[in-house]
This record gives C-alpha cells, sequence and structure tokens, in this order.
C-alpha cells in the first residue's frame, strides 16, 4: 500500500497541469483550524511571523493592552461579522490550495461551515472545555457523520494534566472509534494567564511526559500534539521516539510566532527524524490571512527539501487520516 502511494505521489506532482493547479506544488492538509463566533472586536489585529508573538513588559499594576502585541507596520485584521469570517477563512484555504481543514468549534456551527464547503470541512468536536459533550453525545454526532476528530482537546486551559482521571472516558472513545485525538499542549495567548476566561491555564501543564500515561492506556489511539509542546522539543522528541502513534501538528507556531524559533523547533524535530510524523496546521481563529503565512514558512524553510515539505504540508496527514488511494487522487485533482 505505501509502495503505491509513494508512486502515486510522484506521478501527480510529476505532471504539469497538477503542479501548476496549487500555488505551493500540491495539494495542502490543515490539521487545525476554528468554526468560532466573532469574539474579538472587528478590526483587532495581529502581526505574523518575525513581528508575531512575543511577551512585551507589562506592568502589572497596568490593565492588559491587546494592541502591545501587534505593533508591526502590515497587521492582519479580524473581519466584520461571523459570515465575513467564515467565507473569509474558507476562501484562503482554497486560495493556497488546501483539500481538507480539520474544523473544530460548536457542531451546529461546524454543521453550517460544512454546508458552504463540504469537500473541504473535515468535522471536530472539541472537549477539555468547562462544559462537554457526553461521550453519548459524541457517539450521536458520530454516527451522524458530524465527528471526524476529536479535538482540540483543551485540557490544558483548564490547568490539568492530559491524564486527568475526567478525561480517560474521550481517549477510550476516540480509540474505540479509531478517530484522531488533537490535544492542545504548548504556549496559549500572549500573557495567558491575564487573559479573561484562560485565568486556569498552566504552563506547566503543556509538557509532553504529562502525556505519556493516556499513551500507555490506549496504544491504538492516533493522536496529535498542537503547537509539538513548543517550546518543550526535547520533551517532544523523546515522546515521539517512544510513542509510534503519537504525531505533533506546527499550528499557530508557524505564524504567529518569531520565524527563527519556529525553524529552530522545525529543524531539530527533523533533524531527529520525525519529518514524517509532523503535520501541517494553521490554528486559524480570526486572521484567514494568516493561512498564507502558514504555508510560507514552511515553503520557506531552507533546511526542508521538497519532499520534505510536501510530506508536512500533505504526505503525513493523508497517512495519519488513513486517506484511500482514491481520496488523494481527488485531492490532487486539478478540476
Amino acid at each position: 500500500m505505501r509502495r503505491k502511494l509513494v508512486l502515486l505521489f510522484c506521478l501527480l506532482s510529476a505532471h504539469p497541469l497538477v503542479a501548476s493547479a496549487f500555488p505551493h506544488g500540491g495539494p495542502v492538509i490543515d490539521m487545525h483550524v476554528h468554526a468560532f463566533p466573532l469574539d474579538l472586536p472587528p478590526g483587532t489585529a495581529a502581526c505574523p511571523g518575525d513581528h508575531g508573538v512575543t511577551s512585551p513588559p507589562i506592568d502589572p499594576k497596568e490593565p492588559l493592552d491587546f494592541a502591545k502585541f501587534a505593533t508591526c507596520a502590515s497587521p492582519m485584521l479580524v473581519p466584520d461579522s461571523d459570515d465575513a469570517l467564515r467565507d473569509g477563512t474558507i476562501a484562503a484555504l482554497r486560495q493556497h490550495g488546501v483539500r481538507r481543514a480539520m474544523t473544530e468549534g460548536a457542531p451546529d456551527r461546524v454543521a453550517d461551515w460544512r454546508r458552504i464547503a463540504p469537500d473541504l470541512i473535515l468535522p471536530g468536536v472539541g472537549f477539555g472545555k468547562r462544559q462537554d459533550l457526553s461521550i453519548a453525545e459524541l457517539r450521536r454526532l458520530h454516527a451522524a457523520g458530524q465527528l471526524a476528530v476529536l479535538g482540540e482537546a483543551y485540557i490544558q486551559y483548564r490547568g490539568l494534566r492530559p491524564d486527568d482521571p475526567r478525561y480517560e472516558p474521550y481517549f477510550a472513545l476516540a480509540e474505540e472509534l479509531d478517530i484522531p485525538v488533537g490535544i492542545h499542549l504548548g504556549e496559549g495567548p500572549p500573557a495567558t494567564a491575564r487573559v479573561p476566561g484562560h485565568e486556569s491555564y498552566r504552563a506547566s501543564m503543556g509538557s509532553p511526559f504529562l502525556l505519556e500515561d493516556v499513551l500507555r492506556r490506549h496504544p491504538k489511539l492516533r493522536i496529535y500534539v498542537m503547537h509539538y509542546g513548543s517550546p518543550l522539543i526535547d520533551e517532544m522528541i523523546a515522546m515521539m521516539f517512544t510513542y509510534p502513534n503519537l504525531y505533533v501538528d506546527v499550528s499557530c507556531n508557524n505564524w504567529g510566532f518569531p520565524r527563527a524559533q519556529f525553524h529552530d523547533a522545525l529543524k531539530r524535530m527533523v533533524d531527529a527524524g520525525f519529518g514524517q510524523r509532523i503535520l501541517f496546521g494553521t490554528d486559524q481563529l480570526y486572521w484567514p490571512d494568516a493561512i498564507g503565512e502558514a504555508i510560507r514558512s514552511i515553503e520557506q524553510a531552507p533546511f526542508l527539501d521538497n519532499a520534505q515539505k510536501r510530506d508536512i504540508l500533505y504526505n503525513n496527514a493523508a497517512r495519519f487520516l488513513r486517506l484511500s488511494e482514491q481520496e488523494i487522487a481527488a485531492d490532487h485533482a486539478t478540476s
């Protein structure tokens, strides 16, 4: 099967009509998109790449001013409505050759996005929130075709460990249904501990080592760590070496963090031999322009060859999601 897929990838990428149909040499799978309501004021700025997330000095006596985190000359801006955010995100995904996007949010909102782009949106349902759907409700959504990925798991934002007993039924369900889990381990928004609604977040709960008991209890679980447990790269490498069912995505870090920091982390994981277990994602929340910036961060990585770029942007996720040869061929089709 793998030899057939490799041959298919080679034939498709070599075909001039296929190559010219995609702005980055081939299709993309985005493993981390959110269908959220517009929780930020329209026009709120964010800066990409080298002007991305930093933590400037803030006097604790002063109110938190998020404008201090976006001081670049050409920031990305939040659209002016829920519909504009939805339509702008879908348009940006299509513009940049994304053929599948794991999209998490309230099931009714994700269903609305799928109504607009049924071929594009891969439905996800998160857990680890203040109020989670029950296991019975998740089973119903899965049976109805509304649950393909269980994630994002927001457990770190609760200040809890991934192996907290209250979340064991969710990991067990994913293993039983044979659907992937995506779990947040890594940085949150800048100044996370002072962001309203995120007061429970704990940086210490982002250690990849805290996932070990989950992986030992569920050896058949397909699981990917969103944000690759940034910045704890050594821990992440140790975990990936030990558990072959563990993948990572590079979302948000690839557009919202200083490019040198992201490329250093990406190179270390590739140099450690895990270039085929790195998934592309954007963590697109409110800024559709972040999608192109995230793709450029992979395309412009000087230490990646073309095959490694294609692995990260598409091939690894196709394998992780167990796409069929027919599905892969459809993703590469020009029409």
